[in-house]
């Protein structure tokens, strides 16, 4: 599948709105393990609210590895890319801070360590 980003979205990726229509574009395909490829020929802008809509969704259904191999984006200015690149490690990270705090919780709640 192929995404053209000026045509879908326009020049400006900054709606979580627009996020949020396009993971549920891109969901399907990358449930059956299939590339989808994000054109930003014509993108002027990406902001943070769009990729939270759509790469921030799509990192609550697969890893960091999997997206990187199956989400390929074309023609992609390189400051678009740090913003791309700054919100995945950003979203990597709660993630894990996420995953680090339930698993004390977890642990003090099982030895009942806890508070009462």
């Amino acid at each position: 599948m192929e995404i053209k980003l000026k045509e879908d979205i326009g020049t400006r990726c900054i709606a979580l709105d627009d996020g949020i229509r396009l993971y549920e574009k891109i969901l399907p395909e990358l449930k059956t393990k299939q590339p989808v490829y994000m054109d930003f020929t014509g993108v002027e802008a990406v902001f943070s609210p769009f990729l939270m809509g759509c790469v921030g969704r799509l990192l609550d259904h697969f890893e960091k590895e999997f997206l990187m191999e199956h989400l390929m984006l074309r023609n992609i200015q390189p400051e678009h890319l740090k913003t791309v690149n700054e919100f995945i490690d950003r979203a990597e990270q709660r993630l894990t801070e996420k995953t680090d705090l339930e698993s004390m919780k977890e642990f003090f709640e099982e030895d009942e360590l806890g508070d009462i």
